[in-house]
């Protein structure tokens, strides 16, 4: 009676195989973990967005057409703010609030910092303190970012664009910026077409 066993051949062949088994199963493995964790990046980046554009267009939808004051209390020009370049937009809105004893109208500040769209709520329509305001930052790793303004058929990179206008709300605002190499571009209706009354 004879004893069979595995040659050394066989032994190496079987090993070989294993061994490539073992490496088309890595290579599946570590492609599948990148493409889950790829997919994972790209619905944080829509959750963030989706989030951010409807806190963004809530606000200037309740857009309150008010006298902007410095924290002096003298007024500014205008009732909706935002310079050439400036990255900024300043305005009031009405935000719901939990005590009916408190004026729901708010001031609200948008601007880029640091590559990142910051909402700033202040705590009153015209506030004393440029400290009194609570932060949300809304979409991070953001690159220019440009408010327009459409008034008489015309966008214009700056609101208020005359002594008339700055009683007023621009018909559309829009808003651009890019975000790892995509480019966005948000149109929101403020819907409010009365002038400030003095």
């Amino acid at each position: 009676m004879t004893n069979k066993g595995f040659t050394i051949i066989e032994v190496l062949v079987s090993l070989v195989i294993l061994s490539m088994i073992a490496i088309v199963s890595s290579n599946i493995l570590k492609s599948s973990l990148e493409t889950e964790q790829e997919t994972s990046l790209q619905l944080d980046s829509i959750k963030e967005l989706n989030l951010a554009s409807t806190i963004v267009r809530r606000d200037f939808r309740q857009i309150v057409n008010v006298s902007l004051k410095d924290y002096y209390g003298n007024n500014l020009y205008g009732t909706l703010i935002s310079k050439v370049n400036s990255k900024s937009v300043i305005f009031n809105s009405n935000i719901k609030s939990i005590s009916n004893e408190v004026s729901p109208i708010k001031r609200i500040n948008y601007e880029l910092t640091d590559n990142k769209l910051i909402r700033k709520q202040f705590f009153s329509s015209n506030p004393y303190s440029q400290d009194d305001f609570i932060q949300m930052e809304l979409i991070k790793d953001i690159e220019n970012l440009q408010f327009f303004f459409l008034y008489e058929n015309s966008w214009h990179e700056s609101w208020p664009i005359s002594l008339i206008t700055s009683k007023k709300i621009p018909t559309l605002i829009k808003i651009e910026f890019s975000k790892k190499n995509k480019e966005y571009s948000w149109i929101i209706d403020p819907n409010l077409t009365y002038a400030l009354q003095n």
